[in-house]
């Protein structure tokens, strides 16, 4: 059968407007404000890079305040930046800023692209300069953002999503597949919430506190004494209103509503496993690829501060 082009033209337009309405209708729970001096910092550290990126966001302790650290030792920047094609992120990336990278620059960006796709799929510059800030960026495939987000692949990027974070540069289809990457961990964490509650009652704070600790099972660093003991506790109270903010939709939807929400092959009774084992796994590959990529002293300057993070925890 001949199927009318002028047709298949129509159908086409009608799916392109049919996603771009899903995607408007997202609710604006993830676009998180900060100051108007952090905001303009962020933005221009994006916009310096010369290749393009899609989408971007800033996470941890230097964007988003964790009791017990000293305004005095503020720590880097942390950002994700995803790409549509990591191999052309990196060889335009290593005209303009070959000092973010390791010995591997080398090799005219082969050993790269090669590390680039190995572990979680995130190739990360640690303790960078740019616009004077001190910065950590991770690079990342869209397809693979997209992977995690949508099955928890990894957990490594959709685990650190399920945190607030401050988008600095947005993408729609994005946005909506963290959307749902929200409601699953906003599942788990109501499970655990009333498995582990006396009186059926659900304690918004300690909510936070299950959502957060999603992405650290099984985290070899905890086991090692790599990360601060209380660093779960530290996020949730030093940004309760932050996840307020990000969780607002979505708490009343799966909490208030008993709506439900897990990727495929992910259920209530097998989610502990095998974010556990996905973490551990990516977690400990993401550090290995680390020492290669950062290079030995970047790697040993990040691991003591951690473990520095570490033992202050412990203190307090």
């Amino acid at each position: 059968m001949i199927v009318n082009s002028k047709r298949i033209g129509i159908l086409k337009k009608l799916a392109i407007i049919f996603s771009k309405r899903k995607y408007t209708k997202i609710p604006d729970n993830q676009l998180i404000k900060l100051d108007n001096e952090t905001e303009h910092q962020l933005a221009g550290i994006v916009n310096s890079f010369d290749a393009p990126i899609q989408y971007s966001f800033a996470y941890g302790s230097g964007i988003f305040k964790q009791a017990g650290y000293s305004e005095k030792h503020k720590p880097q920047i942390d950002i994700i930046l995803a790409v549509s094609d990591t191999n052309q992120f990196h060889s335009i990336n290593l005209q303009q800023n070959s000092n973010h990278y390791s010995t591997l620059k080398y090799f005219n960006g082969t050993l790269i692209n090669k590390f680039q796709n190995l572990g979680a799929g995130i190739y990360f510059n640690p303790f960078v300069t740019i616009n004077g800030v001190n910065v950590k960026y991770g690079v990342i495939s869209v397809s693979n953002l997209i992977k995690d987000l949508s099955d928890w692949e990894t957990f490594y990027v959709a685990g650190r999503l399920q945190k607030p974070v401050k988008i600095i540069k947005n993408d729609p289809q994005i946005q909506y597949l963290n959307q749902l990457n929200l409601k699953g961990a906003a599942t788990l964490a109501k499970y655990i919430s009333l498995k582990n509650s006396e009186d059926g009652k659900i304690d918004e704070f300690k909510f936070y506190e299950n959502i957060t600790g999603l992405s650290y099972f099984g985290d070899f660093r905890f086991k090692l004494g790599g990360e601060n003991p209380n660093k779960v506790h530290n996020i949730v109270i030093s940004n309760f209103e932050y996840f307020q903010r990000y969780y607002k939709p979505i708490y009343e939807d799966i909490v208030l509503n008993d709506s439900f929400y897990l990727p495929d092959g992910i259920t209530l009774d097998n989610a502990k496993h095998i974010i556990r084992q996905r973490t551990r796994k990516f977690s400990a590959s993401q550090a290995v690829k680390g020492i290669f990529t950062a290079g030995i002293t970047k790697s040993v300057k990040y691991a003591w501060a951690k473990r520095l993070k570490a033992l202050q925890g412990r203190m307090q």
